[in-house]
């Protein structure tokens, strides 16, 4: 095989992923991951079960099997493959979470990225006819299915972030647009002596509290709901800013660096937390690949170091430090 064949093998692959994914999505729809995880059972009896066509959904538990999703026995009936478990309910993973997200609420405006291209407005708002957050808010279960995620994403960032996060002389610290408050849980586990701020919108904030009485900070959290384009009306000597201004344009995060200024006391630090843009698209390919995602589901970007020092100035704010962390997100320090 030469090495054009090869890329074309690979780009094939990568094309027929859809297949893939499809199965995925279908079998955590259903809950099969879940209730195969009790024992193996016929096709003709998880049929019956979820009331579902036998001769259908046994072609699909074979497709499942090609992936290593699923185990087909001697006897006929489908078992849970090692692999499979990730996509349980009680698994660490987050991966049934990311399938039904991508596809349920990503796939559609990846399609449409023409779209996006011929308008300059994001995909998302051309298929669903509002703006991301906007649908999130008609249809809760969807938003509350993304905040979970990203509330166990940020868990498990956390540690490489808090490696590389300077807390010297810090005994407040607010997180702006902290979601579901994963990583404030994870810093305030970590500090005992520091108290934290959540501040998000009100429907945010509302799972939020149990999330935190789950693992037990909420009583370490003061929870101050409003909007972060308007006013920041709280004080802290830590302003943390994970993964929120890649998903609004240069405008909005001006503004929310404006607004975050605005809150700062005298000597108060400011750390933006997300991925940096590299120079060149194969220096970091998933960086380029979260700034087309920006573009295509919010309006956002991913930004260069430049594009933040130029951002950080036209706010009122000077950039302190640069610290790489070992999950590859990058720590942009600044103050007033």
């Amino acid at each position: 095989m030469t090495e054009q064949d090869a890329f074309e093998e690979r780009l094939r692959l990568k094309i027929e992923a859809y297949h893939e994914a499809a199965l995925v999505y279908a079998a955590v729809k259903l809950g099969l991951p879940d209730r195969l995880a009790d024992g193996p059972e016929t096709g003709e009896q998880l049929a019956q079960a979820l009331q579902l066509s036998a001769p259908h959904l046994t072609r699909v538990l074979r497709g499942l099997c090609s992936i290593g999703i699923c185990e087909e026995l001697p006897d006929g009936s489908f078992a849970l493959a090692a692999g499979g478990r990730s996509l349980c309910a009680f698994s660490p993973s987050r991966l049934a979470e990311k399938v039904q997200i991508v596809v349920g609420q990503y796939w559609q405006p990846w399609a449409n990225l023409v779209a996006n291209l011929e308008t300059g407005k994001p995909a998302f708002e051309q298929v669903f006819g509002m703006s991301v957050s906007d649908w999130r808010g008609l249809n809760p279960e969807k938003g509350a299915l993304f905040d979970s995620y990203l509330a166990k994403e940020t868990l498990a960032q956390a540690g490489a972030i808090l490696e590389a996060l300077d807390l010297a002389h810090v005994n407040i610290v607010a997180d702006i647009g902290g979601g579901y408050g994963g990583l404030l849980a994870a810093l305030l586990g970590a500090h005992p002596h520091i108290e934290g701020i959540l501040f998000d919108r009100p429907r945010t904030l509302a799972a939020a509290e149990p999330f935190l009485q789950s693992i037990g900070m909420a009583e370490r959290v003061e929870f101050v709901a409003g909007d972060f384009l308007a006013k920041i009306p709280v004080r802290a000597d830590l302003y943390l800013l994970k993964g929120v201004l890649q998903q609004w344009d240069d405008q909005a995060a001006r503004t929310i660096l404006g607004n975050c200024r605005s809150a700062m006391p005298e000597g108060a630090k400011l750390a933006i937390i997300e991925l940096l843009l590299p120079e060149r698209a194969n220096d970091d390919p998933a960086a380029i690949m979260l700034d087309l995602h920006m573009m295509t589901i919010t309006g956002g970007r991913a930004r260069s170091l430049a594009q933040f020092k130029e951002l950080l100035s036209e706010a009122g704010l000077a950039l302190a430090k640069v610290t790489p962390t070992r999950s590859g997100l990058a720590i942009i320090a600044a103050r007033r």
